[in-house]
């Protein structure tokens, strides 16, 4: 920070010096020597024009520059009398330099100021840096440089007196010979006190960034740690759906970490920090990571929660991520806090298919907003009521940053609300997709029969279940909802079965008719998955759409072995694979993908597709599959497919036993078109 005080005193004595001299040399040293100082340049140069060029009279030698070639970045200063910052000089288009670096040093930057009286040209001061001593020229430098500007342009007047040239003369100088120095003195002076301000006000404002940046910081500390207890835990549990839950989880320290980092970012680069994010996302896991963030809090606090993404969405879309997860987020935590217990909120996405558009909303039953207050509420700082703050906390802030981010990515967030009703917020969005592959592909089986037991508690969630597999392809009248065991259709194929209307009665009765049985948990994490070990067990105020379509989906899940001694790899291909309808196990040895596959055959279960590495150790993939192939073929089975993923594939004669094979590093493409062709070929026959 330049000492304002201290540079106006330099001011001072300098302007007192070059009114007494007659050495034009001198008068630009001095000139010279305040911009350097000011600026903290290695050097600076002023440049007096006079008819058709540029003059600069340095230790008693002049250097004159022609502005008639209309060349170099001197001349566009000149010609636009505009002033302009060049950090990387020589990159820059229309850069000579012979006009813009005339002292042939390693020039790196350099900052332009034109000098104008009464709207006519008087020269040009710049300040400029080699390599040597590497400056990156800024605002401030320009702000200190146009402060000054009065004062250079006086000792170019008096440089121009020495040499007997008329000086350009100030519209608001009177009569008296040096009234128009004195009132450009007083312009200086008033300049470098508003410099001097507004610098004290952008450093209160930079530490009051500063502080905040330090809090985001530490939010982010705790977070990462978070996530490493979780990765933790995930490696130690074996439930899967506490291992869901734990992936939630995941997911919400990786978003504190994001944000975190993103605010950081923008503090760093002083821009916003709405950093776009466009990328490809898998439509069912994104929106139902978020939707189920909120599963725990719904149950804690009694609210009934529904879930629904459209089947028919395309499976990938491409989305602004880090926006749209800030969105909604923010709206299902204004759900929660403002609906009461006992109430009800339904996250919906639908698919606007001839539009290719998205229409999201999400509803809740809590206390509603006054039409009066509506159109304050998308407003930064702005609440429904003025008590809402002191009942429900908060700032205002979110449902305005909803509003913003939703306008960026072409879509308007609007409301329909009424008070001790409730509220609905939605906004359609475009999309870009690639593919029109939907999530869930119709069920085409006109055999299957539901029933569903329930009591008049589970009324909201039944209906959602419903709806959902008649938008999965199943008509309504072949959904039979009944209270008692014995009002249940006597042709039903699969029962659907509340938590509190789950006995022995009812398991015995679906063993006894080879009833495929779902069971709807509404109290988190009170079963056990592997009491019911041939049953569908999901929570109700989880994402159903998965489940639902695996249970009411007459062919069985195809079965994957991925046999991998790399953890990285086996991670890898699971995440390619998790968008299709199949179950994946994973084996670390030949050994026990051998145990495993003879498992399978066993239980009557086998595999339908084995993704396996050549090189693993005691037991090699073609030797793990010549054992399996034996016991195959005793039982008189057909052949599993087989995929080599060793990257190695030269010797197919070595590699004897594998059909398929897969280079690394792997392409999704390539590994999920194996998998759909086997399971094609498999349902073919």
């Amino acid at each position: 920070m330049v000492d304002i005080a201290h540079l106006q005193k330099q001011l001072a004595n300098a302007t007192e010096q070059i009114n007494t001299s007659c050495n034009n040399s001198e008068i630009n040293q001095m000139v010279e020597n305040i911009i350097t100082q000011s600026t903290q340049a290695e050097f600076a140069s002023v440049w007096m024009y006079d008819a058709t060029q540029l003059i600069r009279e340095r230790n008693n030698e002049i250097k004159k520059i022609s502005m008639k070639s209309k060349e170099g970045l001197l001349y566009k200063c000149f010609a636009t009398k505009q002033a302009a910052i060049y950090n990387y000089i020589t990159s820059e288009k229309g850069y000579v330099a012979a006009i813009d670096n005339p002292d042939e040093i390693k020039i790196k930057s350099k900052i332009m100021i034109p000098l104008l009286m009464s709207g006519k040209f008087v020269g040009i001061i710049t300040a400029y840096a080699s390599v040597r001593k590497i400056k990156n020229f800024g605002n401030d430098d320009l702000e200190i440089l146009k402060a000054i500007s009065p004062f250079v342009t006086d000792a170019i007047n008096r440089m121009r007196i020495n040499n007997g040239k008329d000086v350009v003369v100030d519209r608001r100088e009177k009569k008296s010979k040096d009234s128009g120095q004195r009132r450009r003195k007083d312009d200086v002076s008033e300049n470098l006190n508003q410099f001097e301000e507004r610098h004290s006000e952008t450093k209160n404002a930079q530490e009051i960034l500063d502080y905040t940046a330090n809090i985001v910081h530490d939010i982010r500390t705790p977070a990462n740690g978070l996530m490493g207890f979780l990765e933790i835990l995930e490696e130690q549990i074996k439930d899967e759906r506490l291992k869901e839950y734990i992936g939630h989880a995941k997911s919400s320290a990786s978003l504190i970490n994001d944000l975190t980092t993103s605010i950081l970012d923008g503090f760093s680069s002083k821009r916003d920090t709405s950093v776009t994010g466009v990328s490809i996302v898998n439509t069912r896991n994104f929106f139902s990571e978020i939707a189920e963030v909120f599963s725990a809090n719904m149950y804690k606090k009694e609210i009934q929660y529904n879930i629904f993404i459209d089947p028919s969405l395309p499976k990938e879309i491409e989305i602004d991520s880090m926006k749209m997860k800030r969105v909604l987020m923010n709206l299902l935590s204004n759900a929660v806090k403002f609906t009461p217990v006992n109430g009800t909120i339904e996250f919906s996405l639908r698919y606007k298919k001839k539009e290719k558009k998205l229409h999201l909303f999400v509803k809740d039953s809590g206390i509603g907003i006054a039409k009066e207050n509506q159109a304050d509420i998308f407003k930064a700082f702005k609440q429904a009521e003025e008590n809402t703050k002191d009942i429900y906390g908060g700032t205002g802030l979110g449902l305005a940053i909803c509003a913003k981010y939703v306008s960026e990515m072409g879509g308007k967030l609007l409301i329909d609300s009424e008070i001790d009703k409730g509220s609905t917020f939605y906004f359609d969005m475009p999309i870009q997709c690639y593919k029109e592959i939907p999530i869930f592909e119709p069920l085409e089986n006109n055999e299957i029969k539901i029933g569903m037991l329930l009591t008049k508690k589970n009324a909201f969630v039944a209906n959602h279940i419903a709806r959902y597999l008649v938008k999965l392809g199943m008509h309504i009248n072949d959904i039979n909802a009944v209270s008692s065991l014995g009002n249940l259709s006597k042709n039903i194929t699969h029962l659907i079965v509340f938590e509190n209307k789950l006995d022995n009665e009812v398991l015995s009765f679906v063993a006894f008719n080879k009833i495929k049985l779902l069971i709807v948990e509404e109290n988190f994490l009170a079963l056990n998955e592997n009491d019911y070990a041939n049953a569908v067990v999901v929570s109700q105020y989880a994402y159903l759409g998965k489940s639902l379509y695996s249970f009411a989906s007459v062919e069985r899940a195809p079965k994957v072995l991925i046999v991998e001694d790399d953890t990285i790899s086996i991670a890898l291909l699971k995440t390619m694979l998790m968008d299709e309808y199949c179950t994946i196990d994973t084996a670390g040895s030949g050994e026990q993908g051998l145990e495993l596959l003879t498992k399978s055959l066993e239980n009557n279960q086998p595999y339908d597709i084995v993704y396996s590495d050549q090189n693993m150790g005691k037991l090699s993939g073609t030797q793990m599959l010549k054992e399996y192939y034996e016991l195959e073929k005793a039982q008189g089975l057909e052949p599993l497919a087989s995929v080599c993923i060793s990257g190695d594939h030269g010797d197919k004669v070595k590699l004897d036993g594998f059909k398929y094979f897969a280079s690394k590093p792997f392409k999704k493409q390539e590994i999920i078109s194996i998998f759909l062709d086997t399971i094609k070929q498999k349902r073919s026959k």
